[in-house]
C-alpha cells in the first residue's frame, strides 16, 4: 500500500519515541495499528464491492444480449411456423378426398418355372396341428 522502507520505520520509531516518551509510545503504536487495520479492512471491502458491482454489470449485458439474441431466434421461429402453416391450409382447402385405390396389383403367372411350399395362413390353420404347405408356383 505505502512504499515505506526500514530506514524510514527506524526514523520514524526514534522521533515518535522522542516525542511521546517512553510510556505513551506503546499505547500510540496500538492505537497507530488498530486505526490502520480498520482503515485497511474499509479498503478492502470497497474493493470487494467495486469488483462485484463490476462483475454485476458485466453480467447484466451479457444477460441482456442474450435475451435479445432469444428474441430475435424466437421471432424467426414464429415466422417459419406462420411460413409453413400458410401451405398447409391452402393445401387442406384444395385436396378433395379421392377414392382409395389398392396400392398393389395382381397378375397372374404365365410360365410356372419352379414350386415353393408357403405355410397356410394362420386363421385356417388348427392350432393343436402341424402347419400345412400348399404349392405356389413362382415364375423368375
Amino acid at each position: 500500500m505505502l512504499n515505506i522502507g526500514m530506514t524510514e520505520l527506524l526514523i520514524f520509531g526514534i522521533i515518535a519515541l522522542l516525542v511521546l516518551g517512553p510510556d505513551k509510545l506503546p499505547e500510540a503504536v496500538r492505537f497507530v495499528g488498530t486505526w490502520y487495520g480498520k482503515i485497511k479492512r474499509m479498503v478492502s471491502n470497497v474493493q470487494n464491492d467495486l469488483d462485484r458491482e463490476l462483475r454485476l454489470s458485466e453480467l447484466r449485458e451479457q444477460m441482456q444480449a442474450e435475451m435479445q439474441r432469444i428474441q430475435e431466434l424466437e421471432a424467426r421461429m414464429q415466422a417459419q411456423m406462420a411460413d409453413l402453416q400458410q401451405p398447409i391450409a391452402a393445401d387442406q382447402l384444395k385436396i378433395k378426398p379421392q377414392p382409395a385405390q389398392p396400392l398393389l396389383s395382381y397378375q397372374p403367372v404365365q410360365q410356372p418355372v419352379s414350386s415353393v411350399y408357403l405355410p397356410q395362413p394362420l386363421a385356417t390353420q388348427n392350432v393343436m396341428s402341424k402347419p400345412c404347405y400348399t404349392d405356389i408356383k413362382v415364375a423368375v
